[in-house]
């Protein structure tokens, strides 16, 4: 054995390339060659291993796919009160059962309904108001189902004993106010048609059909004569919902057809009036003067300073189908192995995807251990048509009982600590990819407290820290804003980690 072999061979003995079945070693024989790929290799990226790592023996360095425990949980009910849209209608689907919605909401107004104006004083006398019309504008942002099938608004005023508050937060299991049962309109689309402009990339009317619900000239009297002759007490915000408290919305279809999404800051409520008044000239011929007006009323009202005026939030019921029926009550879980291999994710009814990664641990081998790359990738099905495909998963830490894990202080949500707290869908992929490398390292070194995180595709708050990442914004509620599903095969969902013993 010559000098040069001699030596490589004693540094093989140091450091090795391996995969988990340690069948390979690969033979280097340029000395300095294999020197710079082994440093390189141990510190693929020095942030993420750790400075302890420098200065110290570097040990053999593996692969591994390890094992990952999927099942089904139920979260908590799902807010839907202060959130961009309002759903109502019947939805069916062959995996995730069948749903109901059914939404309350209460419009307002920022602008007076004042008739007198400065140009008017004078002519009080000859001044003839008369009310037009009263309609609802309701402005599509999403839909899920069948959209070729009939569907029936209704209307519904709700009583005046309600009393909504703003100061709640109002969930999917929520009940609505108590409202009339007789509908004050009713609107039948045969077919729906939400979508105006496929082409648009706009969220409001560019893109979207609007559904119009004229309503009854007496509920347009009602609030007409709450205008403001004399620019006192005007009629808005709270003074105005103690006149009408609110409306309730349900669809209706023979067939279970779709439920339908509207915009909160698109729609309205419309009323519109007019008035005339004359000029009267001591010579000549009296002029008279005809104004059309129009008062908006809104879904969504307030500033950065005020927050939400308006309450809102949709009742939901789901009759859920095959093994997801057992998930009844939150915390309530399906392991992939009871329900055909597979697991599910429902914004609308709150079903989230739990992970656990049972021989994690097992990497140690009573070595300590560097975590060099660790990717979780998970492979959804394709979407049944009429669905729509989620966009983004995030990560949060489970408290070892199926649920999301939260700190003491602001009850807000611990996210996954790693690189990635969202993924975003890969079209080319079909895949949703995590870098959990920090996340992982901190469950094998103790200072995380759980070895599972809970994912959901539901919208808790996104904010972009940089150009490659994507983080979460503080919050501590699970909110019902888009209707997007997903299904799991359990088997395509993998951890994909790359690590390195190492001695001091």
């Amino acid at each position: 054995m010559n000098y040069q072999t001699k030596k490589s061979s004693l540094f093989l003995k140091k450091i090795s390339r391996a995969t988990t079945t340690f069948t390979q070693i690969w033979q280097v024989r340029n000395l300095w060659v294999l020197l710079v790929g082994a440093f390189l290799m141990a510190c693929d990226d020095p942030e993420e291993i750790g400075t302890e790592l420098f200065g110290q023996d570097i040990g053999l360095a593996y692969t591994d796919t390890l094992t990952v425990d999927a099942s089904t949980i139920q979260l908590d009910s799902m807010q839907t009160s202060g959130i961009p849209s309002v759903f109502v209608g019947s939805m069916s689907h062959p995996v995730f059962g069948d749903y109901t919605a059914k939404t309350f909401f209460q419009p307002t107004n920022i602008d007076t309904i004042k008739i007198d104006t400065a140009g008017t004083n004078a002519y009080k006398a000859s001044l003839v108001e008369s009310v037009d019309s009263l309609a609802l504008y309701l402005v599509f942002r999403r839909v899920a189902g069948d959209t070729t099938k009939a569907q029936t608004f209704k209307v519904h005023r709700v009583k005046s004993t309600a009393t909504p508050t703003v100061s709640k937060v109002y969930n999917t299991g929520d009940a609505l106010p108590e409202y009339d049962p007789t509908p004050l309109a009713t609107v039948t689309r045969n077919p729906l048609k939400p979508i105006r402009n496929a082409n648009s990339t706009s969220e409001d009317t560019s893109k979207y059909n609007y559904v119009k619900v004229p309503l009854p000239m007496a509920l347009a009297k009602e609030i007409f004569a709450q205008r403001n002759l004399s620019s006192a007490n005007a009629v808005v915000y709270d003074k105005f919902k103690d006149i009408v408290k609110g409306f309730v919305l349900v669809s209706e279809s023979s067939q279970n057809a779709a439920l339908s999404y509207f915009s909160v800051g698109q729609s309205m409520m419309d009323l519109s009036y007019h008035y005339t008044y004359t000029y009267r000239k001591t010579t000549g011929v009296d002029t008279t003067v005809s104004v059309n007006k129009t008062t908006s009323f809104y879904f969504s009202n307030g500033t950065a300073s005020t927050g939400e005026q308006n309450v809102r939030w949709t009742n939901v019921t789901v009759n859920r189908k095959g093994a997801l029926a057992n998930l009844k009550k939150p915390a309530d879980a399906l392991k992939s192995s009871d329900a055909g291999g597979y697991v599910y994710m429902d914004n609308i009814s709150g079903l989230a995807v739990k992970l656990r990664f049972p021989t994690l641990l097992q990497l140690k081998n009573n070595k300590n251990v560097a975590i060099n790359k660790a990717e979780l990738v998970l492979e959804p099905d394709q979407p049944l048509s009429g669905f729509s495909r989620i966009t983004n998963l995030v990560a949060i830490q489970e408290n070892g009982a199926n649920r999301p894990l939260r700190y003491t202080s602001t009850n807000g949500f611990v996210y996954a600590n790693s690189e990635t707290q969202i993924a975003s869908y890969a079209t080319k992929d079909n895949t949703y990819t995590f870098n959990v490398t920090s996340a992982l390292q901190n469950i094998l070194s103790g200072r995380a407290t759980t070895n599972g995180w809970i994912l959901t595709p539901t919208w808790i708050g996104l904010a972009s820290s940089s150009s490659t990442s994507v983080s979460v914004l503080s919050s501590s509620r699970i909110v019902a804003v888009e209707p997007v599903q997903a299904v799991f095969n359990a088997k395509n969902i993998k951890l994909k980690v790359y690590y390195t013993h190492i001695s001091k």
